[in-house]
């Protein structure tokens, strides 16, 4: 039987933003849009490959409230990279200069070590929240999108190891290692393609649903050093980059989570609500789309048929 509208989903990567994803996925799957197909960079690879295992939101999200306060994750330690004003408990002199020392600590690894976190730390934690399975074996078919260093091009990965797939489209260069797989060095596809609308698209979805937690141009005009003026370039081209990719989606769905730095994982219900309320956004416009596809796929079946009678 032929399906008139396949659906697909492209998750975006944005760290701890990510979790908006669950929010997103859950306003869809109860108000009864199917998702036939997924892709996802970095976070959004994350959550999508633990999506595509086990299609039900309210287990996925009970799976990632676990992993958030499990031991693997707290190894990762990633708390002290968060601006101080998001965290007003750190009080005093003390804490304030302790906190300053760790981030450069962390730092000096980055500069001397191919990453602050180590393989066996991230591996405990893709391990915690994915099954050793392949990505074959998904109940919805999924791709995962990295960055390879060699050969200087987006990877779209749709077969092997789902961990060691999704490990390489979250490994954030200078933070976590690069990952070998097939022979290449992978790292976050989010340097590529931060939301994977063209890879779900080619996947044979009819509709492509965008969610795109990352975030946006700042108002920065930090231009008196060399260094800020290399940073806020490099922003500045993969933003564009991004917006041209997003052009290919035909919903995109915004969920508000400025309020949200990258590594502070400890706003999982309001990343929720936002993801969550941005769906429903979107949802009338979603179901419109659904059904003038519908009605088209029709239309060509019928004059398919009539050409041929």
């Amino acid at each position: 039987m032929i399906k008139l509208c396949k659906i697909g989903v492209a998750l975006g990567g944005g760290g701890a933003r990510g979790l908006a994803h669950l929010g997103a996925l859950s306003a869809l799957e109860k108000e009864g849009v199917a998702i036939d197909l997924i892709a996802g960079t970095s976070m959004g690879a994350l959550v999508a490959a633990v999506y595509s295992l086990s299609p039900q939101c309210d287990l996925v999200i009970e799976r990632f409230r676990r992993y958030l306060k499990s031991k693997e994750f707290q190894k990762t330690n990633l708390e002290f990279l968060h601006d101080r004003d998001e965290f007003p408990h750190l009080e005093g002199i003390f804490q304030r200069f302790t906190n300053f020392i760790r981030k450069g600590i962390f730092y000096s690894q980055a500069l001397t070590k191919r990453a602050p976190i180590s393989e066996e730390s991230f591996t405990e934690n893709i391990n915690f929240l994915l099954d050793d399975v392949e990505i074959q074996q998904t109940r919805i078919p999924l791709a995962v999108i990295a960055l390879d260093l060699k050969a200087a091009e987006e990877v779209v990965l749709r077969k092997g190891s789902l961990r060691k797939a999704v490990s390489a489209s979250c490994a954030i260069p200078g933070i976590l290692p690069p990952v070998k797989f097939d022979g290449r060095e992978l790292v976050d596809g989010g340097w590529v393609d931060r939301v994977p609308v063209h890879p779900v698209r080619e996947m044979g979805a009819d509709l492509v649903i965008a969610v795109d937690v990352a975030e946006g141009l700042d108002d920065t005009e930090d231009f008196n050093t060399g260094l800020g003026i290399v940073l806020r370039a490099n922003e500045i081209n993969r933003f564009i980059l991004s917006q041209l990719q997003l052009k290919e989606a035909d919903v995109i769905i915004l969920p508000d989570v400025s309020g949200v730095h990258w590594s502070d994982f400890n706003h999982l219900n309001k990343c929720l609500r936002a993801g969550e309320q941005a769906a429903y956004e979107k949802l009338g416009d979603i179901k419109k789309l659904i059904k003038r596809k519908k009605i088209k796929k029709v239309f060509s079946l019928s004059f398919g048929r009539a050409s041929f009678s």
